[in-house]
């Protein structure tokens, strides 16, 4: 394993850059290099590839720099703390190489023609812009409204309230929160008509976040996005049929949705969710309040009202005939409010 000692007078000797370096070597960045090279070769892994890109950088050679960072990045720079200046370092590199291909300079490391160089730094900055770029996984989002409300859902499993950011102004939302995956998610939309932001919100569930926005104008949009025909008041009609009231759900999209199969699939994300603690235990009660019998549930309400709620029982023929009882937890004692 190479020492700490090692790697430190690596790093020393790429203080300067490379211009203001004499041209014979072993001068300070060739020597950095030199001992980086050998540093990778015994196995230093990501410190040394970074140390090895500073050095390579300095003299120039910005492509093999650009690769140095690339292989330190992947051999576990971010575990280091090092992920700002492999991102900034590649950064730097990127922006050289491209400055070559402009002015037609040639890279001090190799002597082959113009051509040559070019396409190698093109070929180098498009590789290496690529496997950078983390694959964002594709997530779906749509929307419906309500007289008063226009209500986006962004279906993205596993995420916290207080990781999800979500900003209102008149006319734009925008959602921002990061992926289990690592990447970030984005989302934009410039509004077709004005809302609330004062009275707009938003919560996240187990599998989806919710975007609540109240509307200023109590009209119809016909999208979601973009500029909206010109408001005009919603006017009541007398005598007008009941399905007049259902809500619409228009798209955005070309395609059609199945807007019943969509709420069918968000129902059942939301009854396969794991609660835990409090949480379950109420959700247990509720579906056996549901499903169960009129004499389950007036067992149920029977006796969590007379023992002052600590007596849940399903049973009528038990607790119908008689009063039920108080019964605290252990170690607890029950008390009226105003004793």
């Amino acid at each position: 394993m190479v020492s700490r000692r090692f790697l430190a007078s690596i790093r020393a000797g790429v203080s300067c850059e490379y211009s203001t370096v004499p041209t014979r070597c072993p001068s300070p960045p060739c020597k950095a290099s030199s001992d980086a090279n050998r540093a990778v070769e015994l196995g230093a892994g990501a410190e040394a590839h970074l140390v090895q890109g500073k050095a390579l950088f300095n003299l120039g050679r910005f492509v093999e720099a650009l690769d140095a960072f690339t292989k330190g990045k992947a051999k576990g720079g971010a575990n280091l703390g090092k992920l700002d200046q492999f991102g900034q370092w590649t950064s730097w590199c990127e922006d050289r190489i491209k400055k070559l291909v402009l002015s037609g300079a040639k890279d001090p490391t190799n002597k082959t023609s113009m051509e040559e160089k070019k396409e190698e730094a093109s070929a180098a900055a498009t590789a290496v812009s690529a496997s950078n770029q983390m694959p964002v996984p594709k997530i779906k989002h749509d929307w419906y409204q309500t007289e008063a409300f226009v209500i986006v859902t962004v279906l993205v499993k596993n995420l916290k309230q207080e990781d999800v950011k979500v900003d209102f102004t008149e006319k734009t939302v925008s959602v921002s929160a990061p992926l289990p995956s690592g990447s970030e998610y984005s989302l934009e939309l410039d509004l077709c008509h004005p809302i609330n932001p004062a009275q707009s919100s938003f919560r996240v569930v187990p599998s989806k976040i919710e975007i609540k926005m109240k509307k200023v104008d109590g009209i119809r949009w016909s999208t979601l996005e973009g500029d909206g025909a010109p408001p005009s008041v919603k006017a009541s009609i007398p005598g007008a049929s009941e399905a007049a009231k259902v809500p619409s759900y228009p798209t955005s999209a070309s395609k059609k949705h199945d807007w019943d199969k969509l709420e069918a699939e968000v129902k059942k994300e939301e009854e396969e969710e794991k609660l835990e603690g409090d949480a379950a235990l109420n959700k247990l009660f509720q579906k056996i309040y549901g499903q169960g019998s009129e004499e389950t549930r007036r067992a149920m309400n029977k006796s969590f009202m007379e023992s002052g709620g600590t007596v849940l029982s399903t049973n009528w023929k038990e607790v119908g005939g008689q009063k039920v009882e108080v019964k605290p937890p252990d170690g607890m004692e029950f008390k009226k409010w105003n004793q």
